[in-house]
């Protein structure tokens, strides 16, 4: 371990910092876009799912979605964010939230009356003030 006031164990502060904060503002976004997310179906606020060093590739193709669909997507979700709270880590690189169902674009446009246009800029800016707001007590 480093010495406090060593440049390492700056380093190691910083990082500490970082990977927190990091942490909460995904966990945070993830459960505001799911929240925000207009919902017919659910399929696009299943669709919602945290990566770490990489977009979420998961087809979303479906034109018709069935139930058990949307609850394995929604277990992907859930996947990837206890993957990010549990071991996330700077050197692991950036974290994506993904949506790939082909009418997201639409939907954050404010196409449907459920959510206004830029639901999606919204959620995420709440993530990242709340992290700082109250001092990132979460992960």
């Amino acid at each position: 371990m480093a010495a406090p006031g060593s440049i390492q164990f700056v380093i190691s502060s910083l990082n500490k910092f970082a990977e927190k904060h990091i942490k909460i503002i995904t966990l945070d976004a993830t459960a505001n876009l799911v929240e925000d997310t207009p919902r017919k179906t659910g399929w696009a606020r299943a669709n919602w799912v945290p990566r770490i060093g990489a977009p979420s590739k998961l087809p979303t193709d479906v034109t018709d979605p069935q139930p058990g669909q949307v609850q394995g997507r929604s277990a992907e979700r859930e996947a990837g964010v206890l993957l990010v709270a549990s071991s996330y880590k700077l050197v692991n690189g950036p974290i994506y939230i993904t949506n790939n169902v082909p009418y997201i674009q639409r939907l954050n446009d404010g196409y449907s009356a459920q959510a206004p246009a830029g639901f999606v800029q919204s959620a995420i800016l709440r993530a990242v003030r709340g992290a700082f707001k109250s001092g990132g007590q979460s992960p």
